[in-house]
């Protein structure tokens, strides 16, 4: 597996700990301005992101809030046979090096972490690769930041072009999919649902980045609708909701009380007064050379 001039050498750091992961990354972006790298705070998320690029180096903490990444390592040998491992952990190094002797991991450290030392090792498996003339792919991909286009632009733009491709979605709130067959919408997927509930999920974040693939695997089915119907009845439900959250009253008046009471509009002094209490406005005056102010009102 090498480096090709259109694939930059990517790295992930997986930890769960933000301070560390921050110092990490910007000592390997640093230190390697080539590479790319992505971070992850569950195997989960590790996994989803081994399943979209090809990672070349890996730093990954052991212990993590859904599992450990010794398991993880069975997923990178599978799909990165070739890539190389450094594991970090806070509890004594020597229990996991005997259980991982067998499974490419190159060195073992206990937390905290010399990042010169990582640094080195990322910049070694880099050189190591080097750097292939022909590129990796002939098709035209593209990856676009969520700014003047909106999600639903482009989703509407890849129907139009009856294109078959997925389109991931990575925002704050998550990463997503979305899986077109000649135009329409087939299927969706989220760390937290599929189908439907995905799309729509998808559909209420705000900000990230789009990026173009080619779907590797058949594709499931779990969304009939027409692309028209569903995008229609989803911009609807998004649209009813930012409505109601928009008139709904604010903790401040809630917290206040109820309004106190107004006193009730005096009653008409006059005739006149009395016929235009039904009418948007009411003559005070009337002015011909001289002011005519109407009973009860003042000049």
């Amino acid at each position: 597996m090498q480096v090709t001039e259109t694939e930059k050498f990517c790295v992930l750091v997986l930890d769960d700990d933000i301070c560390l992961t921050t110092i990490v990354m910007k000592a390997v972006r640093k230190g390697l301005p080539e590479a790319e790298v992505l971070t992850a705070r569950s195997v989960a998320e590790a996994q989803l992101l081994l399943s979209e690029f090809k990672i070349h180096f890996f730093i990954l903490d052991v212990n993590l809030p859904d599992g450990t990444s010794i398991n993880f390592l069975s997923d990178i040998r599978a799909k990165s046979p070739d890539a190389r491992v450094m594991m970090i952990t806070a509890s004594p190094v020597a229990d996991y090096e005997k259980a991982t002797r067998n499974l490419g991991v190159l060195l073992f450290r206990q937390k905290p972490v010399d990042t010169k030392e990582i640094v080195k090792l990322a910049r070694a498996q880099y050189e190591t690769l080097g750097h292939a003339t022909t590129p990796q792919h002939t098709e035209e991909r593209f990856a676009v930041s969520l700014t003047c286009l909106s999600a639903i632009d482009i989703i509407q733009l890849k129907c139009v072009s009856n294109a078959t491709l997925i389109l991931q979605v990575a925002s704050p709130c998550g990463i997503g999919r979305i899986y077109f067959e000649n135009g329409q919408i087939v299927h969706a997927e989220t760390l937290n649902s599929g189908g439907e509930a995905a799309f729509e999920e998808i559909l209420r974040w705000k900000g990230g980045r789009i990026k173009e693939m080619t779907a590797a695997f058949k594709t499931p089915h779990t969304i009939s609708t027409d692309w028209q119907g569903l995008l229609l009845n989803i911009c609807q439900r998004i649209d009813e909701t930012s409505r109601d959250e928009a008139v709904a009253m604010p903790v401040k008046e809630l917290a206040a009380g109820p309004a106190k009471p107004t006193a009730p509009d005096p009653a008409p002094a006059n005739e006149k007064e009395a016929a235009a209490a039904d009418h948007d406005f009411v003559v005070v005056a009337t002015y011909d050379g001289r002011w005519n102010p109407a009973a009860g009102s003042g000049k």
